[in-house]
């Protein structure tokens, strides 16, 4: 009996040990400036953004938020992308110190009236080294959420100890998802990425995505927020990106009305002390 006790707590060791976590993910939940930062994640990444790099070398480029994948929310997007052949990119930064199996998936669309790059290839890099492409990372873009799809790509990250680590999508040709080529106006789109990895140490860490409880949802117009840590600020927006509703809570566990604002969609942004922020989604029937 003693025996196949401890079997099968080695077994549930085992499996924690060699679960994938959540590293940094970003779903763009919202469209104001802090959607850049991730929504999912270890706490130590909270901070970090999307970027749009390559036009020059002392600045980034604007991104902005339009209709994502999922109806309601949105994803990153940007233009400038023209002549930007194995230089201008899309990337991420994150630290995840003690672990191993990286993966990564992310969903990127260009076309329509104004098309961006039909073709990008995704690489990676430790701070301290140069970036090297990521097998089977050539990604092709289509004007839909179909085409340009990664899932779960694995990506041989070793080596990082406490230091970064960089995911791009670089734009690897000038030709855009119709078959031209790449204006300045040519608009692409990325929504939906995320790295997960296991954890080779057991040592535990905090992902800052189960940090809040929000419900009922949906809901017919009160929300409850129970937080784990104090909130410094609520903020909720309407499916317009409106800001509809400002509170500076004083305790952990707040009741929200929603009811005056109509049914739909809202994105509720929980702010911290520290700068960290929690972002999610709830509709109002």
């Amino acid at each position: 009996m003693k025996k196949s006790l401890l079997f099968f707590a080695m077994f549930i060791i085992t499996l924690a040990l060699n679960a994938q976590e959540t590293i940094i993910g970003f779903s763009f939940p919202t469209n104001d400036t802090i959607a850049k930062r991730p929504n999912s994640g270890l706490a130590a990444n909270a901070g970090y953004d999307i970027r749009k790099e390559g036009s020059s070398s002392t600045s980034l480029d604007t991104v902005t938020f339009s209709n994502g994948v999922t109806t309601g929310d949105f994803a990153a997007t940007t233009t400038n992308w023209d002549n930007g052949a194995n230089t201008k990119f899309w990337s991420i930064k994150f630290k995840a110190a003690g672990y191993t199996d990286f993966k990564v998936s992310s969903k990127q669309r260009s076309g329509g009236n104004n098309p961006g790059p039909k073709n990008f290839q995704i690489q990676w890099r430790l701070s301290s080294g140069t970036y090297a492409d990521v097998a089977n990372g050539a990604v092709i873009c289509a004007n839909d959420w179909t085409t340009g799809v990664v899932n779960q790509l694995p990506v041989p990250i070793i080596g990082q100890g406490t230091g970064s680590v960089y995911i791009r999508w670089l734009m690897t040709t000038n030709t855009d998802a119709n078959g031209g080529t790449v204006a300045a106006s040519g608009i692409t789109k990325i929504d939906d990425i995320i790295v997960t990895a296991t954890n080779s140490v057991g040592i535990e860490k905090t992902i800052f995505t189960n940090a809040v409880n929000i419900y009922p949802n949906p809901t017919n117009g009160f929300i409850n927020i129970d937080a784990n840590d104090a909130v410094n600020e609520i903020l909720i927006y309407n499916a317009l990106g409106k800001l509809v509703l400002k509170s500076n809570p004083d305790k952990l566990n707040n009741q929200i009305d929603l009811t005056s604002f109509g049914k739909g969609i809202y994105f509720v942004n929980l702010r911290y002390d520290d700068n960290s922020y929690y972002a999610s989604k709830v509709v109002v029937r």
